[in-house]
């Protein structure tokens, strides 16, 4: 059977996590490490379902109203606990408006530069964005997109004149409402070319998932059919340095890669 978390360890580790870990234990009933499928679907009710036992096992206080924010902490935030992994990786992504599956992946979700030995070089860059404008800034995504634009450091990163199209775009593609950051566009010599990005900053990171609905996008939303897609991430560190990542423009989370990252840092 699969091994379990005893009551005090549960209660040492966050509460989003300890929902996760009722979830995963009311997915799996009856499976072992080897039995475990590939994939294990679920609704929001069965979020709703796992809460209320942990509710009544005393390992939470009282349900989360919002089961989106729980999600979105496994996108950006921190991985899966530990009990949830123990055959592997896993990842929790959607499966349509309210459904979702945790699906066994390859890799973790929230992506670790340094164990990918990912070290790119720091790149200097003068910083256009004025002092008073600066001191105006928050620490989140958005201030990340402010110094990088007004540096041009996405043309500067893709080799050709990307312009915005449109920011904070939430749709809906195949498997259910994804939200992009930012939308840019492009001519690659003679290639036009859709640019789908992810900004993170603050206690939020990239991710294999965020990746996958930048690339889903590209192939699904864009306006006009035969766009080459070339998907960014942009991520802000503790040391202030912003990096930018493309990622390949595959539709399997399993098989998306790094196809080039650069770091830069404003002075």
């Amino acid at each position: 059977m699969l091994t379990q978390m005893t009551n005090e360890e549960l209660l040492a580790i966050p509460k989003y996590d300890r929902i996760a870990v009722y979830l995963f234990r009311h997915l799996t009933k009856g499976y072992t490490a080897e039995t475990l499928p590939a994939e294990l679907p679920f609704d929001q009710e069965t979020v709703r379902q796992a809460m209320r036992q942990a509710v009544a096992d005393g390992i939470i206080d009282r349900e989360v109203a919002n089961v989106p924010d729980i999600k979105y902490t496994y996108d950006a935030r921190r991985n899966l606990p530990t009990e949830m992994e123990q055959a592997g990786p896993m990842t929790w992504l959607q499966n349509g408006k309210g459904k979702y599956r945790l699906r066994r992946t390859r890799r973790k979700n929230v992506i670790d530069f340094e164990a990918l030995g990912v070290d790119p070089d720091l790149e200097p860059v003068v910083d256009q964005t004025p002092k008073f404008i600066s001191a105006l800034l928050g620490q989140d995504e958005q201030a990340v997109f402010t110094r990088v634009r007004n540096a041009h450091l996405i043309s500067t990163f893709l080799g050709f004149q990307a312009m915005a199209i449109q920011g904070h775009h939430r749709t809906t593609v195949s498997y259910g409402q994804i939200e992009i950051d930012e939308v840019q566009a492009g001519i690659d010599g003679t290639q036009e070319t859709i640019v789908p990005i992810s900004g993170k900053g603050g206690q939020d990171h990239l991710s294999w998932s965020q990746a996958l609905n930048l690339n889903t996008y590209g192939v699904q939303k864009a306006p006009i059919p035969g766009l080459a897609v070339r998907s960014l991430g942009l991520w802000r560190d503790d040391l202030n340095t912003v990096w930018i990542v493309e990622f390949s423009p595959h539709t399997d989370i399993d098989e998306i890669e790094i196809v080039k990252v650069r770091r830069f840092t404003f002075r």
